[in-house]
């Protein structure tokens, strides 16, 4: 099976749910286990809410794709980006009051890389690596 999904969305709350909605019910109809959908929708909404609260335009893009029983989120948006060095995938303090994102998104997929982009902008790249249940048409 193979399905690519492009959402251009607005910087705006509703935004979110949107992007968790919409890969979550295309894994489910595929055939995913649901803890693993569970884990997508985790990570993909702290990407998009960090896209949402760092963007500089008024929309950001999700590009999900899936091929080769993998799933691939890129999160692009026009914001700051992430500096020179990758920010850290550790939890903070748990008094802390934000820096979860980028842990939780690393903790809940295979393969999570957090990029700046030159002219501005930050890229979020999540590889999954999908569990299925025993019906699915892999």
């Amino acid at each position: 099976m193979q399905l690519k999904i492009v959402l251009t969305l607005p910087r705006d709350t509703a935004s979110v749910p949107l992007a968790r909605h919409t890969v979550a019910a295309a894994l489910r109809r595929a055939g995913v286990l649901e803890d693993c959908v569970n884990e997508v929708e985790v990570a993909i909404s702290e990407a998009c809410t960090n896209a949402y609260a760092h963007a500089a335009a008024a929309t950001y893009e999700v590009t999900i794709s899936l091929a080769n029983e993998q799933l691939t989120i890129d999160v692009v948006d026009s914001g700051p980006g992430f500096g020179e060095a990758p920010p850290t995938t550790s939890m903070p303090h748990p008094g802390a009051d934000g820096g979860r994102g980028v842990a939780l998104m690393a903790a809940f997929t295979d393969e999570a890389v957090f990029d700046s982009i030159t002219g501005g902008g930050g890229a979020v790249h999540l590889v999954k690596f999908l569990r299925w249940t025993d019906e699915a048409q892999v």
